[in-house]
């Protein structure tokens, strides 16, 4: 079993005490397969020498203080970011809280106060690509030539590539946000998820013969109209197959998005568990039909694709 990682929000200073961590920077949002090879390097250096492995992160996000700009849909939740981390074999996960006035240190006093004083790090994982200190000034370059005097060392992760495409954060969002499931689930080195508490809905799915859970999703991307094949779990960790609409259900003009989940060969009461799906695929785009019974057969063949579709189970469970 994966021990308990522990997670300090960080208001102006690092109180707690670590012996030579090992650190990884970044946002991490998806936990990508990109992320994964920094964190996995990360976790390898840290354990080796029986340290701690460490993610240093902000909250919220530099771009949202700094830019006024409005968030990014992100690609996991929090509670989804941290859970991944703590699988990957994380220690510890700090969340520092991103300010006006944190923002004006420059790169020199970022590294000497936090890194250096504050967390007393021995070996520091980067991206190629990662930016830090006013103005974004600090780079790769300014840590590999600070570390020479201050006693650690800096290992710089190239990105991760699939054939001709390189594996980030952007593109996932843009697959995911195209309904391009498989793909993304593919730089994602696992599902992509959707998370909710199943409430009370119109309850038609019964009375088609396809009884659904209805969910409220949590804060998140996701996909658009459509229906997907799914694997769902739920609250006893039980993992079960599943049909996914999200959309407006165009047959019966409702003006809400709804998320419905179809469990197959399953009968039990849900209603306030909170599940989890793992998209697996989109079988369709949402469509409208003439009237409930061309809605039931479309419903039957979509049940039929998602049981050839659907063999072992997640990648990862996460809850």
């Amino acid at each position: 079993m994966t021990p308990e990682m522990e997670i300090v929000r960080v208001r102006e200073k690092i109180y707690q005490t670590f012996v030579a961590p090992s650190v990884a920077l970044g946002n991490f949002d998806g936990v990508h397969r990109g992320h994964q090879e920094i964190l996995r390097r990360t976790v390898n250096t840290a354990h080796a020498k029986g340290r701690d492995a460490v993610v240093y992160t902000f909250d919220p996000h530099p771009r949202l203080v700094l830019q006024k700009v409005p968030e990014v849909p992100r690609i996991t939740t929090p509670s989804e970011r941290a859970r991944i981390l703590e699988l990957l074999g994380i220690d510890v996960l700090i969340l520092a809280e991103f300010t006006p006035e944190f923002a004006t240190q420059s790169p020199e006093e970022f590294v000497e106060n936090v890194l250096v004083e504050e967390l007393g790090t021995r070996n520091l994982f980067i991206g190629e690509n990662y930016r830090f200190g006013r103005n974004r000034s600090g780079t790769p370059h300014t840590l590999k030539k600070m570390s020479r005097d201050l006693g650690f060392v800096v290992h710089v992760v190239p990105p991760v590539r699939f054939g001709d495409t390189q594996v980030s954060s952007s593109l996932i969002r843009e697959h995911v946000s195209n309904g391009e499931i498989a793909q993304a689930n593919t730089l994602l080195g696992r599902e992509f998820t959707i998370q909710g508490r199943v409430i009370h809905g119109h309850h038609r799915g019964k009375g088609l013969g396809y009884p659904t859970a209805n969910i409220k999703p949590e804060v998140k991307l996701h996909p658009p109209e459509g229906v997907y094949a799914a694997f769902c779990q739920t609250e006893d960790t039980v993992v079960h197959r599943a049909v996914m609409n999200i959309g407006y259900n165009p047959t019966f003009q409702d003006r809400r998005v709804s998320y419905e989940l179809h469990i197959l060969d399953y009968d039990g009461e849900l209603y306030g568990e909170f599940l989890t799906a793992y998209i697996v695929d989109r079988l369709r785009p949402e469509m409208r039909f003439s009237d409930g019974e061309h809605l039931k057969a479309q419903i039957a063949k979509d049940v039929e694709r998602a049981r050839e579709m659907l063999t072992g189970g997640p990648t990862i469970t996460i809850w």
